[in-house]
């Protein structure tokens, strides 16, 4: 679905410094739509849930006095990124900062996984972030200025039976943007890969875990960071250019332990723990 022509005229009114979210509508990409419109930035919005960008978007104009665009679109759909290139032409803008954040998960034997939600998963987490951050950053290449934030996640850093797909797109994202970022060495533009840990979002809704006591290990909301803090986190090292970024010191623990630890004995202890996961 198409932005709106007028909020189009509006947006194109402003000279402020453009920044693009993907899955802006809650979550992580909602606190980095905040943390750019704080830094000056006029931004595009993009998820699925029209209502949510609308309110997100009328919100933020209030309180800068700067346009904000908001751009239904569903990201797992393979036209999409032409659509959202479509407008950044119409718009005659190229984004200093593009955050590929949309994204989702899924938990469960993947055997038993329906294909086409393994599909979407896969075009979303994987293609449309590659899409958006060649053909943005080569742009940004191009004007000699930018900064793309691509969100992996800690499960990237080993392997994640019962949500093997899941983890598997996000070690592609971070193995992806690392080698993007060298690529870009050199250049005004920067790629960071951050990888967030537990945090409190709509992310285990939506992948079907269960609302209450999902791990019974141990509770699993203690464990999680804010959206606030985590997007914090990430757009502090995507300005710094920093190539890599694990938000929380546990999660950084973790990742070293993680480093340290045979392969053998992690992929033991990650399906162990992933495999007591409850689902709605």
């Amino acid at each position: 679905m198409p932005a709106d022509a007028a909020r189009i005229e509006h947006f194109s009114t402003s000279t402020a410094p453009v920044a693009l979210v993907t899955g802006a509508s809650s979550g992580l990409g909602a606190e980095f739509v905040r943390l750019a419109a704080a830094d000056g930035f006029r931004v595009i919005l993009t998820a699925r849930r029209r209502e949510r960008l609308d309110a997100l978007a009328e919100e933020l104009e209030r309180q800068t006095s700067r346009p904000m665009l908001a751009l239904p679109l569903d990201l797992s759909d393979p036209g999409a990124p032409d659509e959202i290139l479509s407008l950044l032409s119409e718009l005659n803008v190229v984004p200093e900062v593009l955050v590929n954040n949309a994204g989702f998960g899924a938990f469960g034997p993947m055997v038993e996984m329906d294909p086409e939600r393994t599909g979407r998963m896969i075009d979303l987490n994987v293609r449309a972030l590659t899409e958006l951050s060649i053909r943005i950053g080569r742009e940004m290449r191009d004007c000699g200025c930018g900064r793309i934030l691509n969100v992996a996640s800690t499960a990237s850093y080993q392997p994640c039976p019962f949500m093997g797909v899941y983890g598997a797109t996000k070690a592609y994202v971070r193995s992806f943007t690392e080698a993007l970022a060298e690529e870009l060495r050199g250049t005004s533009v920067t790629a960071t890969a951050f990888s967030p840990g537990p945090t409190a979002t709509e992310f285990g809704t939506a992948a079907g875990l269960a609302a209450e006591g999902a791990l019974d290990l141990f509770d699993l909301e203690k464990a999680e960071r804010s959206a606030a803090d985590a997007a914090r986190t990430g757009w502090i090292a995507m300005k710094a250019g920093r190539p890599v970024v694990i938000d929380g010191w546990m999660n950084r623990l973790i990742a070293r332990v993680v480093w340290a630890t045979p392969e053998p004995l992690v992929r033991l202890l990650a399906g162990r723990l992933l495999g007591r996961l409850k689902t709605e």
